[in-house]
C-alpha cells in the first residue's frame, strides 16, 4: 500500500544514523511493534469491499458516471478554429449543418456549426453499484519490482497476473522460475491462464478512446487478447516452450485454466503448468452487471441501514446479488513425481476436475443443473463394484506387476542369448544391437508398470458407467462421500444460483450415498472478497486449501438469515 518504505541513511530529522522501516510521508521512523498500532484502521478501511475508489479503476467514478447526450443545437453557434483536413472532415460529415472557411492569416481554417446540427455533450449520472472488491488502495506494481516500462506498456490485469504468479511461484518453493529448468526440460512447462474480459483498460482505450479520438498508444490492441496475458507472463518470468492454453469464461476462467492444466499434465504433455484466472474492473463492466441485476444495488441497500461489506450476503433470505472484484489467482500445479524430483511443498491434490454444459435454453447466466453428471452412474442392485475397493485394486496391481516382471526377465534372457551367439574381437555390432535391445525391454518396461500403476491406482473408473467421476475419484484415495469435509460455492448471492447450488451438491451426496444428516459446511467466500470473475475459482481453491491445512471452515459472516428454500 506504499504506507511505509525501508530507510538506510541518515535521517534529516535527527541526523542519526538508521536502518529500518519510515513513514513513507514524512520518513519519520516506525518500529515493527507499532505498524498494527499505527496503520491498521487505514488499511481496514482501504482493503477488500469498499467504495469505489477513481484512482484504482481507471479513473471511474460511480457518482459522476459519464454518458455523452446527442442534442440538436437550435441556433448557429460561433466559429472555431480547426486545421484545414479537419474543417473538411467535420463537413464531410455535417454536410450544410456546418460551414468551413480559410481564415485570412492562411495556414487555418475556422468552422461554426449552423442550427440544426447534432452534438454529443458530456452529462454527469449517477450510478447505483458504489461498492467493489477492489485492490488495497495505494497498490502499484512497481513496488514489487515490474519495471516502468514495463507497468506503462500492458494492461494492469496482467500486472496483477505477474505478481500472483510470482506469489504462486514462492509458495512452491522456487525464487527463480529458471531454477525449474535444473530439473525440467523447456517443453514440460506451460501456462493456461485465463480471463474474463482480458485487458479491460486496453479494451476500454480501443473503443472509447479511439472514438473520442484520445491519444492511445498503437499497441493496444494486443492487450485486449485474453492470450497477451499469459505471453507476458511467459516472456518476462517463465521462458518456457511447453503448452500453452489461454481458456476463456465468464466466471469459470480460473475452473477451465485448472481442469485443462490438469489435463495436459495427465496426458503427458507437461509436467508443471501455470494455471488460474485475471480480470480487471471498469465502469463498463460494472454498469452491465447492475442491467443484467446480478449485482446488489448499493443505494438500495445503504437506504436499508447495511454497510458495504453487508452488501453481498450468500444463501440469506435477503441475498440480491453479489458485488464485483478484480485481481488474480494463480497456482503452480506439477504431477507427482514431479512435485517430488523437485523437492516443492504440497499442499494439496486435486482428485478429480471437470466442467460440464446446461440443458437448453434462452439465458446465458441462469444457472443450470449440468454438473450433476459428476455423479453419474448406471446403478445396479447387487454389490458396488469391487474397483471402489483399494485392497482389492492393490492386489490386482501386485498380481500384474508380477507378471509384467516375469515378462521383463524373459525378454532380457534374450539378450543373454543373443551375446552368446558371436563373440569376435573385430566385430562388436552383436554387443551393440543386445545392448540397444536390452534398452528397449527396460523402457517397454517403465512405461507397462506406469500404465498398471495409473490404472489400478488412478484411473480404473474412468469409462466405467458403474463408477461415477465423484465416487471413483474419491476411491482412489480409499474415501468415500462422507469423508467430504468441506465444500466451496460459487455462492454469489444471487436468488437463483444460491438455491441451485445447494439443491445441486445435496443431490450429488444423495446418490453418492453420503449417510443422511451429516451435513457438509459450506464456505461462501465473495461476501468477503467480492467477485472477481475470471480469478474467482482460484480464490475458492485457495480458501479450501487453507481450510485443509488448518482444519478450520470459515464462516459467512453476513448469514444473517439462511434461506429455507435451500433445505433439502
Amino acid at each position: 500500500m506504499g504506507l511505509i518504505k525501508h530507510f538506510n541513511g541518515v535521517l534529516k530529522s535527527t541526523g542519526a544514523m538508521y536502518v529500518g522501516w519510515v513513514d513513507a510521508k514524512t520518513d519519520e521512523p516506525v518500529s515493527d511493534i507499532d505498524v498494527k498500532v499505527r496503520y491498521e484502521e487505514y488499511i481496514l478501511a482501504h482493503i477488500g469491499i469498499r467504495l469505489i475508489e477513481p484512482e484504482l479503476v481507471h479513473g471511474y467514478d460511480p457518482n459522476k458516471r459519464t454518458v455523452l447526450r446527442e442534442i440538436q443545437i437550435e441556433h448557429d453557434m460561433g466559429p472555431f478554429e480547426a486545421t484545414a483536413e479537419e474543417a473538411y472532415s467535420f463537413k464531410e460529415t455535417n454536410g450544410d449543418k456546418v460551414d468551413i472557411w480559410e481564415n485570412a492569416s492562411g495556414g487555418s481554417w475556422s468552422v461554426r456549426l449552423l442550427k440544426g446540427a447534432l452534438i454529443r455533450v458530456p452529462m454527469a449520472l449517477q450510478a447505483d453499484r458504489l461498492v467493489a472488491g477492489l485492490i488495497p488502495t495505494g497498490w502499484d506494481p512497481r513496488r514489487y519490482g515490474i519495471p516502468d516500462d514495463v507497468v506503462k506498456q500492458v494492461d494492469i490485469v496482467t500486472c496483477y497476473a505477474l505478481v500472483a504468479t510470482v506469489e504462486a511461484l514462492v509458495r512452491s518453493g522456487i525464487t527463480d522460475p529458471y531454477e525449474l529448468y535444473q530439473y525440467f526440460h523447456v517443453s514440460e512447462i506451460g501456462n493456461t491462464t485465463g480471463s474474463t474480459i482480458g485487458g479491460i483498460n486496453s479494451i476500454q482505450g480501443v473503443f472509447k478512446g479511439r472514438f473520442l479520438d484520445r491519444e492511445i498508444k498503437n499497441d493496444t490492441l494486443q492487450e485486449t487478447f485474453i492470450s497477451t496475458v499469459q505471453a507476458w507472463v511467459n516472456m518476462l518470468l517463465m521462458s518456457s516452450a511447453g503448452p500453452v492454453k489461454p481458456v476463456v469464461g465468464a466466471c469459470a476462467s480460473a475452473v477451465l485454466s485448472i481442469d485443462t492444466a490438469v489435463e495436459t499434465i495427465q496426458s503427458g504433455k507437461a509436467r508443471v503448468m501455470i494455471a488460474g484466472g485475471v480480470d480487471g474492473f471498469a465502469e463498463e463492466s460494472s454498469v452491465e452487471f447492475a442491467n443484467m441485476g446480478a449485482t446488489s444495488n448499493s443505494v438500495e441497500e445503504f437506504a436499508r441501514g447495511r454497510t458495504p461489506a453487508e452488501m453481498c450476503r450468500p444463501c440469506t433470505t435477503t441475498r440480491s446479488g453479489f458485488m464485483e472484484g478484480h485481481g488474480a489467482g494463480i497456482v503452480t500445479l506439477m504431477s507427482a513425481s514431479a512435485a517430488i524430483e523437485f523437492g516443492a511443498p504440497i499442499y494439496g491434490i486435486i482428485a478429480m476436475s471437470g466442467t460440464a454444459t446446461d440443458k437448453q435454453g434462452q439465458s446465458v447466466p441462469a444457472p443450470g443443473k449440468g454438473v450433476l453428471t459428476s455423479a453419474r452412474e448406471a446403478t445396479s442392485k447387487g454389490r458396488p463394484s469391487r474397483m471402489l475397493n483399494f485392497n482389492y485394486r492393490r492386489r490386482k496391481l501386485s498380481h500384474q506387476l508380477a507378471a509384467l516382471e516375469q515378462w521383463t526377465q524373459e525378454e532380457l534372457a534374450d539378450v543373454e542369448d543373443m551375446e552368446d551367439m558371436e563373440k569376435g574381437p573385430l566385430d562388436d555390432t552383436v554387443g551393440l544391437s543386445a545392448m540397444r535391445f536390452a534398452s528397449d525391454v527396460d523402457k517397454a518396461y517403465l512405461r507397462q508398470r506406469r500404465s498398471l500403476q495409473d490404472f489400478w491406482g488412478n484411473e480404473f473408473w474412468k469409462n466405467d458407467s458403474e463408477i461415477s467421476p465423484l465416487r471413483g475419484s474419491l476411491a482412489v484415495w480409499g474415501l468415500t462421500a462422507d469423508d467430504i469435509g468441506v465444500a466451496s460455492f460459487h455462492g454469489t448471492s444471487t436468488v437463483a444460483n444460491d438455491k441451485n447450488e445447494s439443491d445441486v451438491l445435496n443431490t450429488q451426496l444423495k446418490h453418492l450415498g453420503r449417510t443422511p444428516g451429516h451435513v457438509v459446511p459450506v464456505v461462501c467466500q465473495k461476501w468477503l472478497t467480492g467477485h472477481p470473475k475470471g480469478a474467482a475459482a482460484s480464490f475458492m481453491l485457495n480458501g479450501v486449501i487453507q481450510s485443509l491445512r488448518t482444519g478450520l471452515v470459515p464462516g459467512n459472516r453476513n448469514a444473517d438469515n439462511i434461506d429455507k428454500d435451500l433445505e433439502a
